[in-house]
C-alpha cells in the first residue's frame, strides 16, 4: 500500500502544502503542491504582533489544506511555522486557533531548525560540495555555509522580502534613494557575520520564491529551452539585470513580467535586493536555483528516519534508482544493458576517447532507457525522452539531463537534427557527436539483451584496422540478439569509422 504524507509550511508570505507519496516498494514521488499567499508578516511592525486579517487568511488556507489532505487520504500531516510565528508575541493565539480549527499541530521551528531543513532539501537534491545556501523568506533569511557537503555555519537574519519591502520600498513607485538605503542596510548586516568573510567567491544556492521568480523571469526573457527550474544557473550580472528591471516600473506594471508571480510583484524588489547584495558581497559567480527547500528537507527527515544519516552519499544514484522503482522498469534487463554498454564503452575507449564523466552519462541512460514503456511499448524511446526532459533528476545539471535524454532517444533511432537546434542553448560544441557515440553503444547493448535473459553475458572487443570484432562471451544461443544487432545497428561505421563484426563463442 502507498502512503501519502502532507507537509505544510506556514511562512511569513505564504502557506504551502507539499503532498508526497511513499510507495510500497520504497519509491517516493511528489504528488501535488498548493500555495496560498497570506502575508502573515504583513503589518507586524516593531511590536511583532500578527494582525487579525493575516491571521484569518492563514487559518482559512490551512483549513483548505486540511480538506485537501483528507480527500487524498493523507496518513501523516506535518505542520511547521517559521519566522513570522516564531517572532510574534501572539504566536500562541494563532497556533491554538489553527489546532482548534484544523486539528493540525504546528511546530514552530527554531532558527537553526529552519536553516537545517533547507540544507537537507538542497544537499539531498543537488551535487553541492561547497557553497552558500540562501533561503529568502517573507520575514527572515537563512544562510548556510556548506563545506564538503556538510553544514558548518548558519545564521538567520531577521528580515526577508516582506519586512525589507515594508521598511524601505514605497508602492506603487519606488522613490529616489530607497534602493540605496535598502542595499546599504543589507550590506552592513552581512558585514556583521564573521564566518561569511571566509565564503568569498563561492556559488550561491537559492531557495524560496524570490530566487525562483528571478530565475523564471530570466528563463522567459531568453526563451530557455529546458522547462526545469531546479538547477537553473544565473550569473551575477544576469540576476542583477533582472533586479534592475524590477525597479524601473511600478508594482502594477511588474505583473506583465512573464515568469513573475502576480502575488509577488509588490515584494520582489526587497527580496531580490537580498540576493543581489549577497552575491556582490561574496563576489559570487552566480546563483544555482534549488526547487527543493524546507518542505523537502522535512520530507527527507521523515523518509530517511531509519537511516544513520539523513544526508545521501550519492544524490543522483538515489534519484535514478527511485525513478526505476516509480516507473516499474525491468530492473534485471536495464542493469544488464548497463553492464553491456559500459563494457563496450571501456573496450572502445581508443576509438571514442571519452572518460569517466561520459561513462557515467551512458550508465544513467542505460538504467533509464526503459522508462517510456510506462506510456507505451511502441515509440518507448520517444516517451522516455519526454519523461527525462520534463522531470527532476537530482544532482544533474540541465546539460547532463538533456544529454541523457538524447542518448536514450538516439538508441531508438530518433532523428536528432531538430532537437540539437532546439537545445542549442544547453548543448556545447561536439555534444551531437557525443550523443551519437554513446547512443549507438546503448542501442547495441539493448539489442544484445533482446531476449532479456542475459544470453549474451558479456562481450570482448578487438579493435582492428578496418573493423571491430565483438565476441559473445556466453554459451547459449544468441540468434535473436545477433539478428537484432545487425538489423538495428546500421551506422556504427559512420560514427566510429570502422565496421563491426559480431562473433559467437564457437567462432573464436
Amino acid at each position: 500500500m502507498s502512503k501519502n504524507v502532507g507537509i505544510i509550511d506556514l511562512g511569513s508570505n505564504s502557506v504551502r502544502l507539499n503532498l508526497m507519496q511513499i510507495k510500497h516498494n520504497g519509491a517516493y514521488r511528489f504528488l501535488d503542491d498548493i500555495k496560498e499567499t497570506v502575508k502573515l508578516a504583513e503589518g507586524m511592525g516593531p511590536e511583532k504582533k500578527i494582525k487579525q486579517e493575516p491571521m484569518n487568511r492563514a487559518v482559512k488556507a490551512v483549513k483548505l489544506f486540511k480538506r485537501f489532505c483528507q480527500a487524498n487520504e493523507v496518513e501523516n500531516t506535518i505542520g511547521v511555522a517559521t519566522a513570522a510565528v516564531r517572532t510574534a508575541v501572539n504566536n500562541k493565539q494563532i497556533l491554538d486557533i489553527l489546532y482548534k480549527e484544523t486539528g493540525i499541530h504546528f511546530r514552530v521551528l527554531s532558527e537553526m531548525e529552519e536553516a537545517r531543513y533547507g540544507y537537507y532539501g538542497v544537499i539531498n537534491s543537488m551535487s553541492v560540495s561547497n557553497g552558500i545556501i540562501v533561503d529568502i523568506g517573507g520575514g527572515s533569511t537563512e544562510l548556510v555555509l556548506c563545506r564538503n557537503r556538510k553544514m558548518v555555519e548558519y545564521v538567520s537574519l531577521p528580515f526577508g522580502a516582506i519586512t525589507l519591502t515594508e521598511k524601505y520600498i514605497s508602492s506603487p513607485w519606488i522613490k529616489d534613494g530607497e534602493i540605496k538605503r535598502l542595499e546599504n542596510y543589507i550590506y552592513n548586516k552581512l558585514t556583521e557575520i564573521t564566518w561569511l568573510k571566509n565564503a568569498n567567491k563561492l556559488n550561491i544556492v537559492g531557495i524560496g520564491g524570490t530566487i525562483r521568480n528571478i530565475a523564471r523571469v530570466h528563463k522567459n526573457k531568453i526563451n530557455y529551452s529546458v522547462d526545469l527550474i531546479h538547477n537553473y544557473f544565473l550569473s551575477y550580472n544576469q540576476a542583477k539585470r533582472i533586479y534592475s528591471s524590477f525597479q524601473n516600473v511600478s508594482a502594477d506594471e511588474r505583473k506583465s513580467f512573464a515568469g513573475l508571480s502576480k502575488d509577488r510583484v509588490d515584494i520582489i524588489v526587497g527580496g531580490s535586493a537580498m540576493a543581489i547584495i549577497l552575491m556582490k558581497y561574496l563576489e559570487s559567480p552566480g546563483v544555482v536555483v534549488s526547487g527543493f527547500g524546507l518542505r523537502e528537507g522535512l520530507f527527507y527527515e521523515y523518509m530517511f528516519s531509519n537511516r544513520k544519516s539523513i544526508v545521501l552519499n550519492d544524490v543522483t544514484e538515489r534519484s535514478v534508482q527511485n525513478m526505476m522503482l516509480l516507473y516499474n522498469v525491468r530492473k534485471s534487463h536495464v542493469e544488464h544493458v548497463a553492464k553491456l554498454s559500459l563494457s563496450l564503452f571501456d573496450q572502445l575507449a581508443p576509438l571514442h576517447g571519452h572518460d569517466t564523466w561520459e561513462r557515467n552519462l551512458l550508465r544513467k541512460a542505460s538504467l533509464l532507457h526503459d522508462l517510456g514503456t510506462v506510456v507505451s511499448y511502441y515509440n518507448c524511446h520517444k516517451h522516455a525522452m519526454y519523461i527525462l526532459l520534463n522531470t527532476r533528476i537530482n544532482g544533474l545539471t540541465h546539460r547532463e539531463q538533456v544529454l541523457i535524454a538524447h542518448i536514450v532517444a538516439y538508441s531508438g533511432k530518433i532523428n536528432l537534427k531538430e532537437n540539437f537546434k532546439k537545445y542549442a542553448d544547453v548543448f556545447v560544441l561536439k555534444d551531437n557527436k557525443l550523443v551519437r557515440k554513446l547512443g549507438i553503444l546503448l542501442r547495441m547493448a539493448i539489442c544484445l539483451d533482446r531476449s532479456e535473459a542475459g544470453i549474451v553475458n558479456d562481450i570482448e572487443c578487438i579493435i582492428k584496422e578496418k573493423e571491430v570484432e565483438i565476441y559473445n562471451i556466453g554459451t547459449q544461443n544468441s540468434e535473436l540478439e545477433i539478428r537484432e544487432l545487425h538489423k538495428k545497428v546500421t551506422n556504427f561505421n559512420k560514427v566510429y569509422g570502422k565496421r563491426f563484426k559480431f562473433i559467437t563463442k564457437e567462432g573464436i
